[in-house]
This record gives structure tokens, C-alpha cells and sequence, in this order.
């Protein structure tokens, strides 16, 4: 089961999801983490999402790009719950950090299908090893002020996370509750 959950910003995602991850008996949870942390706002962010983890039993992975890999180091996948957070860091980090993607979001080498289908690939490798999953995701309005590279970030986002709501099973729409 693939459980969508997209949202502004701050708009509760997070709680959202491990809330969901928490409901239920399931034996493993998995916090696959994909935030890299660059900045004081950043440390501060991924502190405060530590927090709210203690003590409810996730085992985190951190793994910018590349999630696909995470299978390796699940413990039994086959009978785990995989909480993404989050697609967008995901995005970010696949365009400027792995070394195969980030060739497709150069001006001369230029492949946004082939970025997001390498992106949903991976997504699904995942979704299909474990019993299930999370995945949290932002959604941003576009707007004509952002340089090039925001707006190539932004369009590769929107374009995940419409090819992550075909294969959703379930998808929690949570952009109109500002926390």
C-alpha cells in the first residue's frame, strides 16, 4: 500500500505521516530520511523532526539520492512500513548530488522525462519491497519570478509528484491546513 501525502510547506505533513506509520502493529518502521543538511535552518529542521521520532520506534535511514539502495539495509522489508520524507529533498538532491541524474537537469544534456521516470523508478523499487509505504512530498506554486534552476526544481517536483498521485493508493491532501 503506497500512501501519498503532499502538502505546502509547514503545513503538517510530517506529523501526519507518523501518525499513519504509528497506527496499526507493524513490527518495522523505517524513516528514510533524504534531507541533507547544508545550514544552521536545515540542522535545525532535521532536529526537530528527531524529536518528534524519539521514542516511537522508527529506525532512520539517511539516504539522499538513490533510495532504491535502501532495500539493502532493511531488515526484513517484506514485513516493514517505509516512511519517505521527503520527495522533494529527493528532487533536489538527484539534480545537483548523483552523479547520473544531475547530467539530465544540465541545459545541453537536458532530460526531464527521463529525471522523473529514473526518480519513480527507484520510488517504486522501494514501494514494491516493503509491505508498505509513506511518502511525503511538497507540492509549490509556480511563479514566473523564480530564476531557472527553482523553476527547473519546482516543474521536476510537480512532475514526481503527479506520476507518485497515478500510483498512490491512498493520497492525503494536506496543502489547505496551514499548522
Amino acid at each position: 500500500m503506497i500512501t501519498l501525502i503532499i502538502g505546502t510547506p509547514d503545513s503538517g505533513k510530517s506529523a501526519l505521516a507518523e501518525d499513519l506509520a504509528l497506527a496499526g502493529d507493524r513490527k518495522n518502521r523505517i524513516y528514510l530520511a533524504t534531507m541533507k543538511v547544508c545550514d544552521d535552518e536545515g540542522l535545525r529542521r532535521v532536529n526537530r523532526h528527531r524529536k518528534a521520532r524519539e521514542g516511537k520506534g522508527f529506525v532512520t535511514l539517511e539516504i539522499p539520492y538513490g533510495i532504491g539502495s535502501a532495500l539493502a539495509q532493511i531488515k526484513d522489508p517484506a514485513d516493514s512500513l517505509v516512511l519517505l520524507e521527503c520527495v522533494s529533498n529527493l528532487v533536489g538532491n538527484e539534480m545537483h548530488d548523483d552523479p547520473e541524474t544531475s547530467l539530465l537537469c544540465q541545459p545541453d544534456t537536458m532530460d526531464k522525462e527521463a529525471f522523473v521516470s529514473h526518480v519513480i523508478a527507484d520510488i517504486r523499487t522501494l514501494a514494491a519491497g516493503v509491505k508498505d509505504m509513506i511518502i511525503v512530498t511538497n507540492e509549490y506554486e509556480t511563479d514566473e519570478a523564480y530564476d531557472d534552476e527553482t523553476a527547473l526544481f519546482i516543474e521536476l517536483c510537480n512532475r514526481v509528484n503527479k506520476e507518485l498521485a497515478r500510483i498512490a493508493d491512498d493520497i492525503k491532501d494536506v496543502r489547505q491546513q496551514q499548522v
